[in-house]
């Protein structure tokens, strides 16, 4: 696939091409940090400053479809996604509440086996939620709370031209069956591997500027995400980025990464920052940099194409003005 076809099938990926939906509501709703407010708007958490320690509070609901393929994975994958929203932020998980809503009692059950099962393997209890059993439609939605310290906080919005855009991935793990873009790197593992993996964030903070996990845009949409967060561009050279011999690159692109982060540094730091993921198993790699403007574009053998140009393109996550 040339570069410019790549391009063009990731824009019009589901998992970028929805993301277009949130930035007018989230402008009406959220607030500015500020205050006990350390970040809200293009976080993949909202921190919290409480005394010596920093609150993390996310939520995240699971698409549809994937809860009609497979229902016990959609209860895994709600779990999942939370749990990684407070990784990227430099925390670890404290607990679960959820909503279920669900009529078909069969489905709930397979809902509720899968939640269970990734609460016991990250090892965050779920505490609470609620139950709809009359609906229409069958949803799982979760929000989690964690925590953090100041010196280990990591927002998305940090990114600085001239910085090292560094992907780290697990690349110990397989696709789920019938769902192409759902790399599993967790079910097949004990918890305290899993974990240690959620913590690799925790671990390089000191050392990044920003970071965001690789979540539903995939690869280069969630640097996308970090970079239109940051008011920043930047360049990255697909085929430096991670990946498994046997998986084709465009799916790669596309994967929801079980442990996968991208983060942002200092030329300076990159080698270190590579060392620390790798001990606690992702591979990292430097793949392009962070570069002032508000164009993001990939580079192959030489090719040069812009993916995104946030000046009308948008992520969900243009940095908040205040009016």
């Amino acid at each position: 696939m040339c570069l410019r076809d790549l391009v063009r099938e990731l824009r019009e990926y589901r998992g970028v091409s929805r993301k277009s939906e949130v930035s007018d509501l989230a402008s009406r709703l959220l607030r500015i940090p500020e205050g006990d407010l350390l970040a809200s708007i293009g976080e993949d958490a909202a921190a919290i400053d409480y005394g010596d320690r920093v609150l993390l509070l996310a939520a995240d609901g699971i698409m549809e479809d994937l809860i009609s393929t497979d229902p016990y994975w959609a209860g895994y994958c709600s779990v999942l996604v939370n749990v990684n929203d407070i990784a990227a932020m430099g925390g670890m998980p404290l607990a679960l509440v959820d909503i279920i809503s669900c009529s078909d009692s069969d489905v709930r059950e397979r809902i509720a086996e899968g939640l269970g099962h990734a609460s016991e393997k990250f090892g965050v209890p779920v505490v609470g939620g609620h139950l709809h059993p009359d609906t229409t439609y069958s949803a799982i939605d979760v929000a989690v709370l964690g925590e953090t310290d100041t010196q280990h906080l990591v927002r998305s919005s940090g990114a600085v031209a001239g910085h090292d855009i560094l992907f780290a991935m697990d690349l110990d793990g397989q696709f789920t069956p019938r769902i192409p873009y759902s790399w599993d790197t967790s079910s097949l593992k004990d918890t305290d591997e899993v974990r240690r993996g959620l913590a690799s964030m925790h671990a390089v903070a000191p050392m990044i500027s920003a970071g965001k996990d690789i979540s539903n845009p995939g690869s280069l949409g969630s640097a996308g995400m970090l970079l239109e967060a940051s008011g920043a561009g930047g360049r990255v050279d697909v085929n430096s980025i991670p990946k498994p011999d046997n998986v084709e690159l465009v799916q790669w692109l596309k994967a929801y990464q079980g442990c996968g982060f991208v983060v942002t540094c200092e030329p300076t730091q990159t080698e270190s920052v590579a060392r620390e993921f790798s001990r606690r198993g992702l591979i990292a790699a430097a793949c392009g940099s962070v570069e002032d403007g508000n164009r993001m574009s990939v580079e192959s053998e030489g090719d040069r194409e812009m993916l995104f140009d946030f000046s009308t393109d948008t992520l969900g996550c243009r940095p908040p003005q205040r009016i």
